[in-house]
């Protein structure tokens, strides 16, 4: 299990159906009926039969919210939390993270702060690097922190290993 700390502002100009599905993602909101930020696109699929079969049938997770943790951490200890509120000045939102994410789950992880660091309110201001968070494995003390640089928010070794094929890395 992996600790995730997160703490950044994003912009307001995100679409309706961008703010829906980071609403259900962070357990403000009902599951959208489109999921646009790629979370989705790498589900645990199961046969139901012999899979060397054509007509074999699969079975494919439904999507999950990835930040909905909250309540008592199960390995990191203290409190899972997720806040996303509305900012006034400047207009856009907030949002802190506090969750744990087993390797299964960092596909969906990845999606997410993929479409995190772009709509940061910091994304643009050029080679300046903004600390966004950290991550460490619940039994270091060692972190490594998330770094949002050109729009990008740098991903620890831990997470670039266990996505070994993610499709335009």
């Amino acid at each position: 299990m992996y600790e995730v700390v997160l703490a950044m502002d994003i912009r307001a100009d995100v679409t309706d159906d961008e703010l829906a599905e980071l609403l259900w993602h962070v357990g403000q909101g009902p599951q959208p009926e489109r999921l646009t930020m790629g979370t989705d696109n790498f589900l645990g699929t199961r046969p139901l039969g012999d899979p060397n079969d054509p007509d074999c049938e699969w079975d494919t997770d439904e999507p999950a919210p990835v930040f909905d943790q909250r309540g008592v951490g199960w390995k990191i200890g203290g409190a899972l939390v997720v806040e996303l509120v509305r900012r006034q000045k400047p207009d856009g939102w907030s949002l802190t993270v506090r969750q744990e994410f087993h390797p299964d789950s960092f596909y969906q992880l990845r999606a997410l702060l993929d479409w995190l660091g772009p709509h940061s309110v910091n994304a643009n201001v050029g080679d300046i690097p903004f600390f966004v968070g950290y991550m460490r494995f619940y039994e270091e003390a060692e972190i490594t922190p998330l770094v949002l640089l050109n729009g990008r928010i740098g991903l620890p070794e831990a997470i670039e290993s266990h996505t070994p094929h993610w499709q335009g890395a």
